[in-house]
């Protein structure tokens, strides 16, 4: 055996209770750091999967708007599904309260196909509409139930008022994210042309593509293809402040519970350093025997991994045997009054996986490699004369 290996697993088995102690300490801090950034980093990366799945079956990977007129994407073959639509703000009015929303008209026949939103009751046919759960509750009406649908700026020429269309609720969606259940409704392209009197054309289309992969490559294509007046935004650019948002709360959770390893740091080179103390003569002697700097340095580097890493793999083997588990059994509720979901939503990437483990790598080898420089430049003399 390497006389290095041997003389790491002498000082690893050190009986000095002190040492012990913060090594004890700094393994389990090196433990509860790793368990809880990986749960940490499960729970937002579950939470913003389910948001992103939430806000792009709602508005499709991409959105096309300031159209001049009407499109062909057939040479596209990335393109899944293109949904025309028609848009603009309107009153919805009801016994209880008269409120603005924003009205969209799209292609009755693709609705089921093209959107992924939680919903009760039914797409609308011509003469129905669907909205939001919460503008259902704000004006107190249910499924079945009728609401007249207006717009203000579409006024007939010598009437003096909009067209006012009553139409029956088809059905209430659920999205529970950002304020589209409060503003946003649906109705078919039919009602929105008998609506919108002074709109000639559709306003845009929105776009799914086979895969969310390829929303860039089909963006660039689209760019060559269109004029430059026409925009193209893809859904997170649509919903850049809470994209952007999400990930600074990501950076700050990785920031924040990095402290944790910076404490356990702490304690890992006190630990490293009570313990070349307590084996000072040794030192003295192997430096004596030909042992160069560079190879006690490494010895000491080599004790503090093994004192550490032991921690970080546990912590690290059990928060994924949770997020395994959660995703198999979902054992951990949340209330469905409050959240969009119903159960804690955990999703572990190999790329998170890696970077705490690099993370917590790297706070290890930087305090022991602060400890050994210590040792490994103590004097030669003051290390032959030290007593136990």
């Amino acid at each position: 055996m390497n006389w290095k290996k041997i003389l790491v697993n002498r000082f690893y088995q050190s009986s000095n209770k002190l040492g012990y102690d913060t090594s004890l300490f700094s393994m389990i801090g090196m433990g509860v750091g790793s368990f809880a950034m990986i749960i940490a980093l499960s729970v937002m990366n579950g939470f913003e999967d389910i948001v992103h799945k939430r806000l792009r079956g709602f508005d499709g990977d991409i959105n096309i708007s300031d159209i001049s007129s009407e499109l062909d994407f057939s040479d596209i073959p990335e393109i899944d599904l293109v949904m025309p639509y028609m848009e603009r703000k309107g009153i919805i009015k009801s016994n209880k309260d008269n409120l603005i929303v924003l009205i969209e008209a799209i292609n009755d026949s693709l609705m089921d196909e093209f959107y992924d939103i939680p919903y009760e009751g039914k797409f609308p046919k011509n003469g129905q509409i669907i909205i939001g759960k919460g503008l259902a509750n704000m004006i107190d009406k249910n499924i079945n139930e009728e609401i007249i649908l207006f717009s203000p700026i579409d006024q007939v020429y010598g009437a003096g008022f909009p067209p006012m269309k009553k139409m029956k609720i088809s059905g209430i969606f659920s999205t529970k994210v950002l304020n589209y259940d409060e503003s946003y409704v649906f109705v078919t392209i039919n009602d929105g042309k008998n609506l919108f009197k002074r709109k000639n054309t559709i306003d845009g289309y929105k776009i799914k593509t086979y895969n969310e992969a390829m929303t860039k490559s089909v963006i660039k294509k689209l760019d060559n293809l269109l004029d430059k007046n026409t925009r193209i935004t893809s859904w997170k650019e649509k919903n850049k402040s809470l994209v952007d948002a999400m990930r600074m709360e990501r950076k700050a959770a990785i920031i924040i519970l990095g402290l944790i390893f910076l404490v356990s740091s702490f304690n890992l080179s006190s630990s490293l350093i009570l313990i070349s103390i307590k084996k000072m003569k040794e030192v003295g002697m192997m430096k004596v025997l030909g042992a160069q700097k560079k190879e006690l340095m490494n010895v000491m580097i080599f004790l503090g991994i093994k004192t550490a890493i032991k921690g970080a793999l546990i912590g690290l083997g059990i928060a994924s045997f949770i997020v395994i588990l959660q995703n198999l059994y979902e054992f951990i509720p949340l209330p469905s009054n409050v959240y969009f979901i119903n159960f804690l939503p955990m999703k572990l990437s190999v790329i998170d996986f890696t970077l705490v483990f690099i993370i917590v790598s790297i706070f290890i080898i930087f305090s022991s490699y602060f400890a050994a420089k210590k040792i490994a430049f103590q004097n030669l003399r003051e290390a032959l004369e030290w007593v136990k």
